[in-house]
Formats: structure tokens, C-alpha cells, sequence
């Protein structure tokens, strides 16, 4: 658990977050530009289940809870594939208002402190090519373009590419 200065804490979810975290992530869809979710799926009871084991060798999801409000959450979760079993994959929601305030700095951190600790070597995710604070937090993070997937979400708004990047933890092959 990570308390920051802005008096919000980054953790892992737990049960009890659910409902907020709902609520979070109605908003974020609802948006319509920043996640490859048109709908939101699953009830609290989906979420309550989900978060009981929040922290394992196979995923983690984590929350950024200011109060008791949950305003951003991250997601990354180790490849299933033997070959890519050293890959974990990660997606990441912020509140609105919370934007630009250290909470997906926080949550990117703490991400990585599980990524290590449970001996992936290299991060990966996809995000649009117009999310500017997203790619400009990922590079601080030190991922890198990987390459363009060109309309890879076909979303209610049309087709939308995704720009591919990835982050290794160990030297990368050569």
C-alpha cells in the first residue's frame, strides 16, 4: 500500500471496492475515447469475486482510493501462453477529475513493483493514439512504440487504431 502526498492510496482491490470501483469505471467508459469498452460488463457481485485475489503470481488489480472512493484502477495480468508467459499485459482507468494528479504515476509504480516481484520481464499495452496523457505517462515509465495496430477497435464511434508499446524489465534480447 502506497499513501501519496495528495492523500489518496494506491493497493490492491478488495471486495469491498466493487461498488465504486463501478462507479469509476461507468464513468471512464461513458467517456467513450479512452478504453476499448463501448459497455460495462459485470455487476458488483462480478467485481466483489474478482477482487478477493487482487494480488497473485498470475495478475494484479490494483486501486487508487482517495476517501473511500476508488479513482483509478489498473489492471495487468501475466500472459497464459508458455512462449509469452514472461509478458504480463496492463490497462489502466483514471477519474476525470483526478487526471493529471499522480494517480496513474502511482498506480504504473506500484504495477511494476508486482511485475518484478513476480518475475515478469517485459510490461505491454495498447492505448489510442489521441490519449496524449496516457502515452506521455507511459514514456515516463519507459515504454516504448512497438508498432500500430491500424483499426483495431471497432468501437460505436467508428474504427480506431491502437499504438502498441511495451516496457521490458530485464535487457531486452537482441
Amino acid at each position: 500500500m502506497t499513501e501519496t502526498a495528495d492523500g489518496f492510496v494506491v493497493r490492491p482491490a478488495g471486495p469491498a471496492d466493487a461498488r465504486s470501483f463501478l462507479m469509476l469505471w461507468r464513468s471512464v467508459v461513458g467517456e467513450g475515447t479512452f478504453v476499448r469498452s463501448d459497455a460495462v460488463h459485470g455487476s458488483v457481485r462480478t467485481f466483489r469475486k474478482r477482487f478477493r485475489s487482487s494480488w497473485t503470481n498470475e495478475e494484479a488489480n490494483l486501486v487508487a482510493v482517495h476517501g473511500d472512493r476508488v479513482i483509478g484502477h489498473l489492471s495487468v495480468s501475466r500472459e497464459e501462453h508458455p512462449v509469452t508467459r514472461h509478458v504480463a499485459s496492463l490497462g489502466m482507468a483514471v477519474a476525470p477529475e483526478w487526471r493529471g494528479r499522480g494517480v496513474g504515476s502511482a498506480l504504473m509504480a506500484e504495477a511494476m513493483a508486482w511485475a518484478r516481484a513476480h518475475g515478469v520481464e517485459k510490461l505491454a499495452l495498447s492505448v489510442y493514439p489521441d490519449n496524449q496523457r496516457a502515452l506521455a505517462l507511459y514514456a515516463k515509465f519507459g515504454f516504448v512504440e512497438e508498432g500500430r495496430l491500424t483499426g483495431h477497435s471497432r468501437k460505436s464511434v467508428g474504427y480506431r487504431d491502437e499504438i502498441v508499446m511495451g516496457r521490458w524489465l530485464i535487457d531486452p534480447p537482441t
